[in-house]
């Protein structure tokens, strides 16, 4: 019984000594890492991204982010200088199966906008690109009317003379404080 109790209590010895082994071989080898130089890569703001106030196409209150709003987004890319600016149109995703796009009718003439990006979340958010002449062609316009279409159905609504002055004003805002915004400067001390 001795000789088995003598065994038990080497082995357990054993086994104690090859972990705290292997804790010290790794405490050597962190160390020697820990010497060479790091390297952190520096920040760099990329682009700055500005947001105008929703307008509410389908509902009498919405919010930013919010089903049936609609805003405008401009980037300045500070890599480029670029300035591009793109509608955003948020749909319940409950809602919609599968979203194809959104149309802005300006005046007489249809136009149908590239879609960019589709983001899944409580919201649907579609992004398409709005080219500058199409910019133009909304603060000119006297009638106005927005389409979007999913899979299984397209929905048209004609803007009010409010609505449309609202959606006017908001892209007016919005390329101003685009325009004004200029490429930043990264300077490394």
């Amino acid at each position: 019984m001795e000789l088995i109790l003598e065994m038990t209590v080497r082995r357990f010895q054993s086994s104690i000594l090859l972990q705290f082994a292997s804790l010290f071989a790794v405490f050597l080898l962190s160390l020697s890492c820990s010497a060479r130089p790091e390297s952190f890569a520096e920040p760099v703001i990329e682009q700055t991204t500005l947001r105008s106030g929703p307008v509410c196409i389908f509902s009498w209150f919405c919010s930013p982010g919010r089903s049936g709003a609609l805003n405008f987004k401009g980037v300045l890319n500070n890599r480029t200088g670029e300035k591009p600016l793109f509608l955003e149109y948020y749909v319940s995703s409950f809602d919609e199966s599968f979203p194809i796009g959104v149309s802005l009718k300006l005046d007489q003439t249809w136009h149908n906008l590239r879609k960019v990006t589709t983001d899944y979340g409580e919201t649907l958010r579609l992004v398409s690109i709005l080219p500058p002449e199409v910019a133009d062609k909304i603060m000119a316009a006297k009638e106005i009317e927005f389409s979007f279409s999913s899979r299984e159905h397209t929905v048209t609504k004609s803007l009010s003379s409010g609505d449309s002055e609202n959606l006017k004003q908001q892209l007016r805002e919005l390329k101003t404080r685009l325009d004004a915004q200029a490429k930043l400067i990264i300077a490394n001390y």
